[in-house]
């Protein structure tokens, strides 16, 4: 009996991971001859998104490349007003803070970028050169997530618990639509939600931080 030719089957689809939006464009980079866990990778992955500055990319604990969907003109605003908040108290108190643009390499294996992010000045102090130019190991003291208009809640949770787990200290859950705000810290299993407030504030982790977030989040035209 001869044997039929079998259909070519379809590529194996791979299902959307919980933090990153829906619509994000997923590459295995295996398939490319990359090795995401490879000494240089960071490096080369940072030059990379150079040369391809248009998109905003980030990189899961398998090695998939994720090109995440464009945000809009409100959405930048908010963060925009964020970080120059942030920038203005770490120039008075020290550390270093960084836009959604920096990357961070979690123990996960995970490269993420947050919408807002600070580390003590004693800990960029002791960075590797190489760190300060690419990606910096571990994450941020402060991180901070703004849900845009096309963001679900749930990836952004998940997100959240990357970072914790991978040494954050502090974390504001900014959610635009419900007008609320998730409080993580280290050690607590759950967040504190907040509704509608008026103002944020660093807490112990960077002491009198304070972010009008009603005014420039949840009340921005």
């Amino acid at each position: 009996m001869t044997a039929q030719p079998q259909p070519l089957s379809a590529p194996s689809v791979v299902k959307p991971a919980a933090a990153e939006p829906a619509g994000a464009i997923r590459l295995r980079l295996s398939a490319l001859g990359i090795d995401h866990r490879a000494a240089d990778f960071p490096a080369r992955f940072v030059e990379f998104c150079e040369r391809n500055d248009s998109y905003e990319m980030e990189v899961s604990a398998t090695g998939e490349l994720l090109i995440l969907p464009m945000t809009g003109f409100r959405d930048s605003q908010q963060e925009g007003f964020l970080n120059y908040f942030l920038t203005g108290w770490r120039i008075a108190n020290g550390g270093a803070s960084a836009p959604e643009s920096s990357r961070f390499h979690l123990p996960s294996g995970e490269i993420r970028g947050p919408n807002a992010a600070w580390i003590t000045r004693q800990r960029y102090d002791a960075l590797p050169q190489e760190q300060r130019d690419t990606i910096i190991e571990g994450a941020p003291d402060f991180v901070v997530e703004i849900s845009s208009r096309t963001d679900d809640l749930p990836p952004l949770q998940r997100k959240m618990a990357l970072w914790l787990a991978g040494g954050a200290r502090l974390g504001w859950l900014i959610d635009t639509r419900n007008r609320q705000v998730y409080i993580y810290r280290a050690g607590q299993t759950e967040p504190k939600i907040l509704d509608d407030p008026e103002t944020l504030d660093g807490e112990d982790v960077m002491p009198g931080f304070s972010f009008p977030v009603r005014q420039y989040i949840f009340d921005l035209p």
